[in-house]
Formats: structure tokens, sequence, C-alpha cells
């Protein structure tokens, strides 16, 4: 493609385009231009009417005369249409610039339709900006009310909570204050709903209480419906996340209380008394300025009978919709399948049972809640051409009807079974063939953060193409479900996303379709992972960039995809519990691949990419001789430095036998020399080409002219995973340790750290004949939380053996209960395990700090004499197990609570594992174990072996 002189710079149209459209209106984000039918095909001039704020609804619409009103030029649209049908003329409304405030929305039905030779379009027009406002003008009479705090009479009654002046909207009362610099709700306290805040309060009822998540899984949402006895409110959640309505300790604010009107900008609206109170900003005089309310959910709805009596053949071209309600408090929500989104389904511009409807070249601004909304059962329709700048919630969201799911399962509701085998939808009520183009959007979510650039459920066929797609909460591109795939995703620039939230990609998808829940091995699902994701989505040719692990983020169940093309700068991709996707032909620079939880026979493809990084994989949960993936003819490099995880066990596998560590020869600097480097063609030397690798266009991502990445930012410490948090210590012969990571985090689906994570469980062990399983992680234990490793051992230790400890584990985003038998011919355990170290001088040492030869590669050690170690056991017997040496010495030891006398751990050789203290014949019950250190340059504690 190439550019059309004339057009508006940045939207690529081509140039066979050019002899059927007609430049008809222009506005402030460049031209706009309006399809007409070819030449060939038509039979007539269109049929036109001019509508403009200062025309008269008693006109006949002429130019010289035009309407008043868009109600009144649509009527005089639907009379003309049997003429103009029957013609073969198009039907253009020319809006003529200024705004037009809706006061109930401008609603469009099958009777407003065109055809293919005859279609409807309402366009602004030339050189004119038309406003579309869903708020009304104030004119109010402002008094001093106190300090910098004006007051002024606007009637009682009005539901508004959007104020705009001059056309930028106003921060609604709230704490804490409203910070620019704060990404995280602009803004956040722990205190913000504490009772002294609350007690702060005069009416607590009008406050609105929006934070994230407690998982940081979007955000939640309350209104204050009362104060409880001990001073905090009573909150009435909103449903604004599908997967529970926990609130985040930290990440909250409340806003719409009069009592916390205290910064410039800000203002609050008392209801009853019909007074509007105001701090304006500095150095603004607000009775010179334009104020205006956010009043109507929806400016525009056009919506058929049903799939048999769309609307269709529609164009809305060239318009500014701004100043829509929130629908955050005032809309029910609804729970998207078994993704992490619930959805209000409004918009600015609805469209619902359509086919061929056009909303192009506009610019959505600061609407209060979605922007688009494509609903339910709608065929061929486009978005393309657009600004969407901070919207309340998403940009564009295709969604359709659950009654087009088969056995559709909910978090509330998750089937087990499958009855209906049948593939694809049981009805008509789903977007298909929808196409989103050449738009720029930014800053989407100001208000929910379960929110995207471009949000898609329930649909099938929908293409992403070169959009610029920038800065929100959470995914800038999401698939919620596998139900029906066949998506295209390519040409896109996107960026800064994930902003607010975490366990997120600026692409996220789940898959969490019929098969993903089922109680069945992993052949059945399997057999049925094609039910709903019947075609492949494709994600082809996109620049992302993310600032954490994954740019591509297919979580669980995403199935059926195919990745390739694409650059992907700062993070990588992740494949978690699904079936075939392939990994093709893209370059990673400073991120890797995230293998997470797979299925046997996985039929995943991972080949031909270029690894720019020193770690290209992370495997969680992955036993790759089950998971049987192809992943050959990688090219990895890492500077000239050591690339992680490529060894000969690795290549055992037969995965990357013909993959090579080599630099890759990329054209113009090294991104190591220069991170704001886009340009990754390799060099017609590259060794990379020899593997198959072909070069991938670098240029074509996004909207022309629009922002692009920022640099990359490689890390200037390696990352902390030499820690005892992330260290493998033995259960039962199985590796447990702490939730160490954002990657294990998500992998277990968990929204906090709290718990033993197990990576794997050998089937020989004792953890697996007695229940435990890979990937769970333990919760709780003889009914107390655990948080940390200690919180466990404690328990653990102190449980008679032959006796059952009841734990319940988290396994599959679920709760289970599995119960231990304590062994009774004795076990050994860790110096990890429960072990309480007293002193300044304790150290603990890894393999690779000299803890290397201890039972488990590691060991604790002081230099301070005085320091102690103590173990509480429930037993008969015991033995202490440590390193002797000739830097150690004494070490006194007390049996519950007496001393036991001194052993000497001095010793000319180093000796790893050496019991140096046994006492047998113990009463049954718990005990403890004391040694503090008397002489030596060191104590170590390796491990003990209680019967």
């Amino acid at each position: 493609m190439r550019t059309v002189p004339g057009l508006c710079p940045g939207r690529r149209t081509p140039a066979s385009a050019l002899t059927s459209v007609v430049a008809v209106a222009a506005m402030g984000i460049g031209l706009v231009v309006l399809p007409v039918a070819p030449a060939a095909a038509r039979s007539g001039a269109p049929i036109v009417f001019h509508v403009s704020p200062t025309g008269s609804d008693k006109a006949n619409g002429s130019a010289a005369k035009p309407f008043r009103t868009l109600e009144r030029v649509q009527k005089a649209v639907r009379t003309s249409l049997r003429t103009a049908v029957r013609q073969g003329r198009p039907v253009d409304v020319v809006v003529h610039g200024g705004t037009y405030r809706v006061q109930s929305t401008l609603r469009f039905g099958a009777a407003d339709s065109g055809t293919a030779k005859a279609p409807v379009r309402y366009v602004a027009a030339p050189g004119e900006r038309v406003v579309i406002s869903g708020g009304r003008s104030l004119a109010p009479q402002w008094r001093s009310y106190s300090g910098a705090v004006e007051v002024a009479d606007i009637g009682a009654g009005l539901d508004f909570d959007g104020l705009f002046l001059d056309g930028e909207r106003q921060t609604l009362a709230r704490y804490p204050n409203h910070d620019p610099d704060t990404a995280i709700l602009g803004g956040y306290a722990s205190d913000a709903i504490s009772a002294q805040r609350v007690a702060r309060w005069k009416n607590p009822t009008t406050a609105l209480v929006r934070g994230l998540h407690n998982g940081m899984w979007g955000g939640n949402s309350f209104k204050v419906t009362g104060v409880k006895a001990d001073g905090t409110p009573d909150l009435d959640w909103v449903g604004d996340n599908n997967r529970g309505s926990g609130l985040h300790g930290t990440y909250r604010m409340v806003e719409n209380v009069f009592e916390e009107l205290d910064a410039p900008g800000e203002w609050f609206y008392d209801k009853p008394a019909g007074k509007l109170y105001f701090y304006p900003p500095e150095g603004v005089d607000p009775a010179k300025a334009r104020v205006e309310t956010a009043e109507q959910n929806e400016l525009i709805r056009v919506e058929g009978n049903g799939p048999g009596d769309a609307v269709h053949h529609l164009t809305f071209s060239g318009f500014t919709f701004t100043q829509t309600h929130r629908t955050l408090f005032n809309q029910p929500y609804e729970k998207l399948q078994l993704g992490d989104w619930a959805f209000a389904r409004a918009a600015a511009v609805h469209l619902k049972n359509t086919e061929n409807v056009v909303v192009s070249d506009s610019h959505f601004d600061q609407v209060g809640g979605n922007a688009v909304l494509v609903d339910g059962y709608n065929s061929r329709d486009a978005v393309s051409g657009n600004e969407f700048s901070h919207s309340g919630a998403s940009d564009v969201a295709v969604i359709g009807s659950p009654d087009a799911v088969r056995e559709p399962s909910t978090w509330d509701s998750m089937r087990r079974t499958i009855s209906d085998t049948r593939p694809g939808p049981k009805t008509e009520n789903y977007p298909r063939d929808v196409s989103i183009r050449d738009n720029y959007m930014h800053d989407n979510g100001q208000f929910e953060k379960q929110t995207s650039g471009v949000q898609i459920s329930m649909s099938r066929h929908v293409t992403v193409d070169g959009n610029t797609i920038h800065d929100g909460p959470r995914a800038c591109v999401d698939i919620n479900d596998g139900t029906w795939g066949g998506h295209l995703i390519e040409n896109n620039d996107i960026f800064n996303c994930v902003k607010e939230t975490s366990d997120h990609g600026p692409f996220n998808s789940w898959g969490r379709d019929r098969f993903w829940p089922l109680t069945a091995d992993d052949a059945t699902k399997k057999s049925y992972a094609g039910l709903d994701a019947m075609e492949t989505t494709v994600i082809r040719h996109n620049r992302i960039r993310h600032s954490s692990h994954w740019d591509i983020d297919l979580d669980d169940g995403s199935s059926n995809y195919l990745i390739e093309d694409n650059l992907l700068l700062n993070g990588g991709v992740k494949l978690r519990e699904g079936f075939h996707r392939t990994v093709r032909n893209n370059v990673f620079v400073n991120g890797g691949a995230h293998f997470h939880v797979w299925f046997a026979d996985s039929g995943d493809v991972v080949e031909k990419n270029v690894f720019v990084t020193d770690t290209p994989y992370s495997l969680i949960q992955v036993d790759m001789a089950r998971s049987k993936p192809v992943i050959n003819d990688n090219l990895f490099w890492n500077n000239g430095k050591t690339v992680q995880g490529l060894g000969d066990a690795w290549r055992a596998q037969g995965l990357d036998t013909r993959s090579v560590i080599a630099d890759p020869k990329f054209t113009g600097a090294s991104p190591f020399d220069d991170p704001k480097k886009l340009d990754y063609t390799v060099g017609s030397d590259s060794p990379a080409l020899a593997l198959g690798f072909r070069n991938i266009a670098m240029d074509g991502f996004g909207k022309a002219g629009s922002p692009t990445p920022p640099p990359l930012a490689w890390p200037t410490v390696p990352p902390a995973t030499d820690t005892l948090d992330a260290f493998p210590e033995p259960l039962l012969g199985a590796p447990v340790t702490r939730i160490h990571s954002d990657a294990i985090k998500s992998a277990t689906g968990l929204t906090d750290t709290n718990g033993l994570h197990l990576a794997s469980v050998p089937n020989t062990s004792e953890a697996y004949r007695q229940g435990l399983r890979a990937n769970d992680v333990i919760r709780e234990i003889g009914g107390r939380q655990v948080t940390d490793r200690n919180s466990f051992w404690l328990v653990y230790n102190q449980a008679a053996p032959g006796t059952d400890v009841p734990l319940k584990v988290w396994r599959n985003q679920a709760t289970a209960d599995v119960t231990l038998r304590k062994p009774v011919g004795g076990e050994q355990i860790n110096n990890t395990s429960g072990v309480v170290y007293t002193g300044t001088g304790w150290d603990w040492k890894n393999s690779s700090r000299g803890g290397a030869g201890g039972w488990a590669d590691d060991v604790h050690a002081t230099q301070a004499a005085g320091d102690s170690f103590e173990l509480a056991f429930n037993g008969t017997a015991i033995d202490l197990i440590t390193q002797v040496n000739t830097d150690e010495g004494e070490v006194e030891l007390f049996l519950d609570g007496r001393s036991v006398g001194t052993v000497d751990n001095y010793n000319a050789t180093r000796v790893h594992q050496k019991t140096v203290f046994s006492r047998t014949g113990l009463t049954p019950g718990i005990h403890t174990l004391k040694g503090v250190m008397k002489t030596g340059d060191y104590m170590i504690v390796d491990s003990f072996r209680i019967h």
C-alpha cells in the first residue's frame, strides 16, 4: 500500500480505492473520506441533507436551509429511503460544525438501513468540527464558598458524574488527591476507607470506591451504602471483575465525597440541594470557562430486530463523540465466560444486530465508559481511522451473546462434563467478519481497570489491523475466550500496557472453553479443544513492547494460535495449558518463551525465532517428554555471554538440536548499544537465515504518524533467583519453594504469594503417593494459613509420626483437600525447614555460595559466638547432621531446655553431612533441640533426622 496524498496523515488507503471515495468532511484529526458506490454501479447522484445547530427543523434540509437537529434529519432520511433504494442513490447527511447535545440516545433501527448501492452516510462537513455530546451546557453563577472553593446553584436531581471545563474532564472530589505521576488509580491510599477517614464524612453514602482486584487482575469498584458498627463502610460491589470482589488492601481510593474536595480541579455535586462545588484549577476563572456535564450513557445506538432483520449499510464518519456518563456505577455487569472480564453492555456508539455498519474517522474523546460496542449479531462492520483518547473503559469491544455458546461455563458455575459435542456457535447472536483498522487508541481504562484498546469475546473472524494502541491499565488487545477463533491481529504497534495491573500481557488471551475445566485426561481435553477454538487465530507482524515478562500472553487454555513475524521488545511469549500453538519467525529482544503448565502431547511448535536474551526459555510444570513440542532451528544471542538453559540435558530431549548460539548480525547498531533500536533486520550473512528464519518487514506497524515504543530496558543486575525463597527444599521427596516470582504466581493463578509451591512431584515420591501433585500450592496446614516456609514447617514438625496432617492446597485454580500421613519410619528435614535462627551472624548459603555438599546443597552458617539455632520436633529420637572442618569449633546443645553437653565440630579435613549428635529413647511427643555457638570461626547447620 502507498499513502494517498491529501488524505489523513497516517491513514493508509489503497491507491485503487481513489475511484470509490469522495472527500466530504474534515475535522481536527484530518480529512474524512466517504465511501460511495463505484461509478458503474451508480444510477443517480446522492440524495443529500444538511443539518446545522443554526438551522431549523421546519426547513427543507438543503445546504441553504439545513435542519437543526439530528432527530429531524433522521426522519427525512427515512422518508427518502424508498426512492433512494429504488434508484440506487446513496443518502448523505452532511452535519455542520457545532455541538449536538444528546438528551436521549439517538436510536437507529432497520428503518434507517441503506443498501450496498444506496448506503446511508452521516458525515461531518468538510473543515468543520462536529461534536456529539452526552452532557449539558451549564451557566453557573459562581460565588465564593470557602477558601478557593466556589459554589453555584444548577438545579437538583441531575444525573451526571463527569464535569468538563473547556472540554477537559475535571476530578470528582477524591482521596487521595489525583497525582498524574502515579499510574495506579492516579493515586492510592490504604486508609481510603478506614474508620478514621469515614468519620470525617457527613454523608458517607455518596462515596464511591475504586480499587484494584486483590490479585491485581483488573479493578473492583463499590458503592458505599452505610457505615458498620466499627466505623468502616458497608460496600456494595458493582461486579466489575469476573474473578470476585476482593479489594486490594493498598491500591484503593474513594471519590464523590464532599469533605475530600480540597485540591485544584476537584468538584462535588450535592444532588438533593442542586449545588455544584468547584475548586478551580490554578489560574482559571470558571466564570469565563465553558462548563459541561456528562449525563448520557450512550450517544448512538444502532440496533436491528435480530439477525434476520438487521440494520445495514449505515456509516457515521468524522464526528467527535464525548461527555458520556461513566457506566461503572450505573450499569449491570455481565461475566464473560471463564475469562477474567466482566462487562457492561453499553458504549458511546453501540451496534447490535447490524451488517455493514461503519464508524470511521472520528474522535472518541474522554467518554465515560466503552467507546464502541459491537454487541451480539453483527456482520462485516468496520471501525476505522478513528482516534480513541482517555476512554473510561475499553475503546472497541466486540462481544457476542452467551446464548450463542454451547454449554458455557462461568467461575460461578463451571462445567466438568460435555454433553453437546457439536463444534461452533449455537445461535447467530455473535459478531463475525468485523474489521478494526487504522485507529489510534491511547489511555483507555480511566475508570474501569479490566479494559483494553480492543476487547474480543464470543466472536469470530475479527481483524485488528494497523492500529497504534498504547497506555492502558491492562491488555491493549484482549481475547477473552476461544469462541470461535479465526481472528487476525496484524500490523499493530502496541506498548505501555498493563500499567496498573499485573499477571497479564499487552496481548492477552484466555481459552477456558468447554475442554478446559473438564474432569478428564489430557487426551480427552485435546480432542475437545477445537470445539470452540475452531479456527486458527493469527498474531502476525506486530511490534509489541512490554515492561514485564511476556508481550503475548496465551493464558489458561488458549489454543489454536499462530504467532509469527512479530517484533517482541522487552518481553516474550507465554504459552500455558493449551494445544496447537505455533511460535515461528519472531524476533525476541530482551525476552523469551515462557512455557507454563503444558498438557501432554500439546502440539506446540517453537521454531525459526531469534532470541536476543540471556534466558530464552522459562519452564514451570512442563515435562517435555510428555508434552512433545517441536522446538528447533532457533538462534540465540546474549552479546557473546552465556545463554542459559541450552545444555546437554535440553538437547538430549530432542530440543534445539539444530539451533545455534550466534550473533544474528542485525543491520545498524547492536541493540545492546542502542536501546532505542527498532529495526531488527538481519544481514545477508546472518546465521539465522541458514536456519530458515526470514526477515520481517520493520515498517508498517500501527497508524503512521503515531507515537512509537520507548527504548528497551536492559537489566542492570541479574534477576534475584539465587535466593532462599527460590530454593527447593525437600518435602517427602518433592521440592517445595516459596512463590518467588510473578511467573509462578501466574502459573498457579493465585492472587497473593502465600503458600509453598511444588514445581514438580516425582511419581516415585512419598509426596505423590500421598496425593500432592505438580503445581500444587500448600495454603493451609492443620487449619492454619501457610504464608512462608516456617508457617508450614513449625506445624508439620510438631505433628506426631503416623498421624494425619490435613492440608488445603490450591490446584487448578481451586481449593482441594489433601491429607498427609506423617511417616513413622523417620524422615530427614533440611536446615530451612522450621529451624529458628537467633543472632546477628546467620547467613544462608546455597550451592553457589558455599553450601554445596549439604544434604540439599545448602547450609545455614554463622560466625558470631552466642548465635543459636532451635528445632521443635515430634518424635523419640533425633540426629544432628552438619559439616565439620578446621574452621569449626564447639557447639553446646540443649534438649528440651537442658544442656546435654558440647559437640566439637573441628576436623582436620572437611566432611559433609556428618552426624555429630544423636539422642534416642525420648518420650513420644514434642521436643526441642537447641545449639549455641561457643568457639571456632563457624557454626554450620545442615539437616536433622527425626524418628
